[in-house]
């Protein structure tokens, strides 16, 4: 699907963009989301697979030990029946019933009373034992406890007419003898020497039917949980409780053929669905049933499952939490290093990432680290061969002024001398002993306005003194602008450009040159030199009147010339950057004029020094 592809090259492109903590949570939070829930249902589907599997086993445990218990005891009193059936008073008995014996009927009652009455105390569910023949009755107890029902119209009697194995008969009533409650009757034909199984005698012997019940309820079950024993026919005999759950359950629940079947089935009744486990009692035919409703039974799946639900979403949430937190520390390290790269690229190189992890975040801040001591190693080395390279400059300018200046100076020092007469000797001396002390300015680079112009008249005096006054200049200075911190020797040059060039062309006749400084509004001082000569080539105004920033030291003309005041152009950007600006004026044949601008500081502060004095 195109429209697809192009959502998903939407999401990539947005996600190339977030920042790499949030790369990291969004990435390491998929795999979370994938895991924990995973792990959960895992975790749930394996506990309540083996949670059920445990409750269905105990539930066939209860099962088989009802049955177990029931069989048991019920065996027991078979084994009395055969004791009974091999004992010799029951032989006896049976003998006298035939007549082959002359014994009275009172001897041997009393004989068969005792072998009944070892019988019934050997166990404790034997309520009584019974014997029926043609000629006469044998039980245990008083005479008075017998009821006047005759035997052959009794469910025993009845049970066992038909059969030839013994039969078990549960009685809600005893229907021979005065008794409360319910029993179960084994009811068999005895068998003895004498072939008395083929004649008509029945013995029964009855128990308590309360003793099994009470069994029953000893079972361990799950609340609204029951259990029961059935007979042959599916009919329950005993109940370990009656309430509306078993009663609905007697009534509703279709019991199976038992046989063949597992060991287990499920029951609907109404909204409720019951684990019937059921287990043979083989010795009597009946089936044991325990009854449990299967939610209570896998209650535990139950509570796994909403504390797997709640584990889970507390995990995550803390995960996601956990996972936040560790994209943030992780990150941590790698905005701390952005921000240092920012304050670097603002000018601030004395920031350090100072990091004590050797992971490679610490690395690469270590390496950042090293990066500005590099960079602050090699500007130092920049600025310090700038200032030696910009000494090195000063020294050549001033080494530019003409020597033969120096020397023509001295020569007319020496011929005014030889004339006593004219004392101008004294004036060119002192204003070449001020002009030279100005330009030393105590090897300081900065000095005043005030003192550059001083500097600048001294020059002009005794250049005019060699030029036999062939020139006139003016310089004019404005007391506010005196302290104005500026280079030295920035407008020598300009005066000089004048006298050796600008006035050439004119042979000194009738030439003026102007120096004048003044403030400008409340923060420019402006410096100008101006004169009347014969002007400056246009090719050189557009190379002078270049911004300060394009300015390149020591760069002039194809011919040479102008590198004094490109020299003052980068001395001037060097002093005072964005403050200063240098403008030439200039028409060929009506002189030229030089501007310097220079700006105070915002929050005024002394340069490298300031100079000062004599």
């Amino acid at each position: 699907m195109p429209w697809f592809g192009a959502c998903m090259r939407r999401a990539a492109e947005r996600f190339r963009d977030w920042g790499l903590e949030w790369k990291v949570f969004l990435m390491t939070s998929v795999v979370i989301l994938i895991a924990v829930p995973l792990t959960g249902a895992f975790s749930f589907n394996q506990a309540a697979r083996y949670i059920e599997e445990y409750a269905y086993n105990a539930a066939d445990r209860t099962v088989s030990q009802l049955s177990a218990n029931v069989g048991n005891e019920l065996k027991n009193v078979s084994d009395k029946l055969y004791w009974i059936n091999s004992s010799d008073e029951l032989a006896r008995a049976i003998e006298w019933s035939q007549n082959r014996s002359d014994e009275t009927y009172s001897v041997v009652f009393n004989n068969v009373f005792s072998l009944f009455s070892k019988a019934s105390l050997s166990s404790p569910t034997i309520r009584g034992i019974y014997l029926y023949t043609p000629k006469g009755e044998f039980f245990e107890g008083f005479p008075a406890a017998r009821k006047e029902t005759d035997f052959k119209e009794t469910v025993y009697y009845k049970a066992i007419k038909p059969s030839s194995t013994n039969r078990w008969i549960y009685t809600g009533q005893n229907p021979l003898f005065v008794q409360e409650g319910a029993v179960i009757g084994l009811v068999s034909r005895p068998a003895t020497a004498t072939g008395a199984v083929e004649l008509d005698n029945y013995l029964v012997i009855t128990l308590r039917a309360d003793y099994f019940e009470r069994n029953l309820q000893t079972i361990q079950l799950v609340p609204d949980g029951f259990s029961m024993i059935l007979d042959e026919n599916g009919q329950p005999i005993l109940l370990s409780s009656r309430s509306e759950v078993t009663e609905q359950f007697l009534e509703q629940a279709q019991v199976p053929d038992f046989s063949g079947k597992p060991s287990f089935f499920e029951a609907k009744l109404g909204d409720e669905t019951y684990l019937v486990n059921h287990k043979p009692i083989p010795i009597a035919g009946w089936q044991a049933l325990v009854v449990q409703p299967k939610k209570q039974l896998l209650v535990k799946i139950a509570y796994i499952k909403y504390f797997t639900i709640l584990l889970t979403v507390v995990l995550l949430a803390f995960s996601f939490f956990m996972n936040k937190s560790i994209a943030r520390w992780v990150t941590l390290p790698v905005r701390r290093l952005q921000r240092l790269m920012s304050q670097a690229k603002k000018g601030d190189l004395d920031v350090r990432f100072a990091s004590e992890s050797r992971d490679e975040i610490g690395e690469l801040g270590r390496r950042f680290d090293e990066l500005l001591d590099q960079i602050q190693r090699l500007l130092k080395q920049v600025v310090e061969e700038s200032l030696a390279k910009r000494r090195a400059e000063m020294r050549a300018l001033q080494a530019q002024i003409n020597p033969h200046f120096l020397y023509n100076t001295l020569d007319e020092i020496y011929w005014k001398s030889l004339e006593f007469n004219d004392s101008s000797a004294s004036d060119i001396i002192l204003s070449l002993s001020r002009f030279f002390r100005l330009s030393l300015n105590r090897g300081e680079e900065a000095t005043t306005a005030g003192k550059e112009m001083e500097h600048v008249e001294q020059y002009l005096k005794l250049v005019n003194y060699q030029y036999r006054r062939q020139f006139a200049f003016e310089v004019s200075v404005d007391e506010r602008t005196k302290e104005t911190v500026v280079p030295k020797i920035i407008l020598q040059p300009l005066a000089e450009n004048a006298v050796l060039h600008a006035f050439k062309d004119n042979e000194y006749q009738n030439n003026r040159i102007y120096v004048k400084s003044f403030r400008e509004g409340t923060d420019t001082t402006v410096v100008t030199v101006e004169d009347n000569g014969s002007g400056i080539d246009p090719e050189l105004i557009g190379l002078f009147n270049s911004p300060l920033a394009d300015t390149a030291p020591g760069v002039a003309s194809e011919s040479g010339e102008g590198y004094a005041i490109m020299n003052i152009k980068e001395r001037l950007r060097y002093f005072f950057g964005e403050r200063a600006s240098f403008r030439a004026e200039s028409r060929v044949g009506e002189g030229s004029r030089f501007e310097i601008r220079i700006c105070d500081a915002k929050e005024e502060a002394p340069h490298e020094s300031t100079a000062g004095g004599r």
